[in-house]
């Protein structure tokens, strides 16, 4: 593949909490871009980037962010608001194009029109079965032309294989980025996908290649020994 590759700093979530530290350790693996995530509101409030990674981020092709999903409804409430504020200061600071939603905390889509920023959903995992099938996603963003799709693999994976050509070729013309990783219905989290490699696995990688949007690797370190295991994530996926 030829997109860029990026890194979500969620690779390292359950090793350090402290995103200054892991923006450092995910720039020793050369990555194109980086996805800013934030699982609680707390994370995004305390988050200040210091000096030199703030440079640094500025000078990547990608910068995304992903908006916090637990503790939160995305509608006419004061921390809604405070979220989007903070996130579209973010957004301008680091040089963002696309800010990440869960559709299923969205109570309002409305309320992000009302913040200067490019915001994207994605489709869900097989356990949210109002908004993990192609057409699902589709009623959506047809009913809102303002938003983008960020299309999860993963998620599409556990749901059904079948569904990965049809979102890129239904989908194509709303899709700003792809999230890339391992999953399925035994494993706790996202994982590194060149652990499964297998003619299918690189058939449906196939389908994204002529895709020219940028790709976020979602696996997750489960400790400090697998986080080398990322630059064999990235050389498997150049190698599709």
């Amino acid at each position: 593949m030829k997109n860029p590759i990026c890194i979500s700093t969620g690779f390292l979530y359950r090793l350090t909490n402290d995103r200054n530290e892991i923006i450092n350790k995910t720039r020793e693996f050369s990555p194109d871009g980086i996805e800013l995530s934030f699982a609680h509101p707390q994370y995004l409030f305390d988050f200040i980037i210091d000096k030199e990674n703030l440079k640094y981020l500025k000078s990547l092709q990608f910068i995304s962010i992903h908006s916090p999903w637990k503790e939160i409804s995305y509608g006419n409430n004061q921390t809604c608001k405070d979220i989007l504020e903070v996130i579209e200061k973010l957004y301008k600071q680091v040089g963002a194009e696309n800010v990440v939603f869960h559709v299923e905390k969205i109570e309002d889509i409305n309320i992000l029109k009302e913040y200067d920023f490019i915001a994207s959903i994605e489709n869900k995992d097989w356990r949210y079965d109002s908004v993990n099938t192609v057409e699902q996603i589709e009623a959506i963003l047809n009913k809102n032309k303002s938003l983008k799709f960020t299309f999860d693999f993963a998620h599409a994976l556990t749901v059904s294989p079948n569904d990965i050509p049809k979102y890129i070729t239904k989908l194509k013309d709303r899709l700003i980025a792809i999230h890339l990783s391992m999953l399925n219905k035994q494993l706790k989290d996202h994982w590194f996908l060149h652990k499964y490699d297998s003619k299918q696995m690189r058939n449906l990688l196939n389908c994204l290649k002529d895709i020219n949007v940028p790709i976020v690797l979602e696996c997750v370190a489960s400790d400090w020994s697998e986080v080398p295991l990322i630059k064999k994530e990235i050389e498997y996926i150049k190698s599709i």
